[in-house]
């Protein structure tokens, strides 16, 4: 397979980031004003069917809670894409990386059933609680595993791997699509470069600046016909910039 490596030391800041974050100023403008009103609006709709347990059934309130919990995720994206331009604040915990990928999983388990994809499963028991951003690295993969889900339009496998390596951990994200052709293989993390239709080709580079945050780096692999690789390698100890 074709691959690369992306990490801290070899890409050097350059001016479409500050492109980029004049655009997220101007989404987080339009769109926060609109998530903030609706979150709002449920907040009061779940006070009144608190108030009236005789209309409230007992999956009204916990499938608006969902809801609620779903518009704060969209407003820390939103968030994001001014954090690339600007370096994330890191809000680290210490976590077991098994059960935010297990999370992930269970959460895009009926976008894969739909898509005819397979998922399968291999993590290491023994990495234990080492130190990341939840919401931040559950962005980072879900970007990367919708990419593969987007990769394997006619079905596939989808494989998700975490290895304990001493001081460092390891989550690769394999996928059996359509690869990345050589000579786009370099440019898919640069921000707003995309080849799909409709794309905005701001999740990848959102994905690597998370992972350099962490003082980690992403390596890739990919092969046309045959599938890609993403592997993402952590220090268990995050040392704060």
């Amino acid at each position: 397979m074709a691959e690369m490596n992306a990490t801290s030391g070899e890409h050097q800041p350059d001016r479409s980031l500050e492109r980029m974050g004049a655009l997220a100023g101007a989404m987080a403008h339009e769109i926060k004003n609109p998530l903030s009103t609706m979150n709002i609006s449920l907040q009061l709709l779940m006070e009144d069917l608190e108030a009236r347990p005789q209309v409230a059934s007992s999956q009204v309130l916990p499938r608006i809670r969902l809801v609620c919990d779903e518009i704060r995720h969209l407003e820390r994206i939103l968030g994001s894409f001014l954090e690339l331009a600007r370096a994330p604040v890191l809000d680290l915990r210490e976590r077991d990386p098994n059960v935010l990928v297990h999370e992930l999983l269970n959460f895009l388990g009926p976008e894969c059933t739909q898509e005819t994809v397979d998922v399968r499963i291999h993590c290491d028991s023994s990495i234990g609680l080492v130190q990341f951003d939840p919401d931040l690295l559950k962005q980072a993969l879900l970007n990367l595993l919708r990419n593969a889900l987007q990769a394997m339009d006619g079905g596939g496998t989808l494989t998700v791997i975490t290895t304990n390596c001493g001081a460092n951990w390891e989550v690769q994200v394999i996928d059996t699509g359509k690869g990345i052709p050589p000579n786009v293989l370099e440019r898919v993390f640069n921000p707003f470069f995309t080849t799909r239709r409709g794309g905005t080709g701001i999740g990848l580079a959102v994905t690597r600046s998370i992972v350099e945050r962490h003082g980690g780096n992403i390596h890739l692999q990919s092969a046309v016909g045959q599938g890609t690789r993403f592997k993402l390698s952590f220090p268990r100890t995050v040392l704060r910039p």
